[in-house]
């Protein structure tokens, strides 16, 4: 059984186009090399992150990204037992950073929801990300 954490956090400095484009390379090579597996939504200077993957890895993982300093006020919304939920979406993880993007991950979830409640609970929060 594979572990997820799934947080919310601020930046702490503002991001600009070319800081995100390398914290994307960064975290596909990091999270291929550890098998994890997930999705990162960015919008206005707040992060959403969904982490799969095996436990001791996920939780030394996120243990690093609270000491991140280009994160701040990082607040867990569930540490659970998971099936995989992510390991075919766009090469295993993917950033999401538009209104287009949050709408195809919404409809992956959708159809991901017989496979774990992981998903439905993912989709539940990113609704609040479309609508705003």
């Amino acid at each position: 059984m594979m572990y997820a954490i799934c947080y919310v956090s601020d930046e702490r400095k503002e991001l600009n186009k070319e800081d995100l484009i390398l914290l994307y390379e960064q975290t596909v090579y990091n999270n291929y090399r550890e098998q994890i597996t997930g999705v990162l939504i960015y919008k206005d200077g707040s992060f959403f992150q969904v982490l799969e993957g095996e436990h001791q890895i996920i939780t030394s993982l996120f243990d690093k990204i609270k000491k991140d300093k280009r994160h701040m006020n990082v607040i867990t919304l569930f540490k659970r037992e998971s099936d995989r939920v992510f390991d075919d979406y766009l090469t295993g993880f993917s950033i999401v950073d538009n209104y287009q993007g949050l709408e195809s991950l919404r409809i992956f979830l959708a159809d991901k929801r017989a496979v774990s409640t992981t998903s439905a609970c993912v989709e539940s929060i990113i609704k609040s990300y479309l609508k705003a």
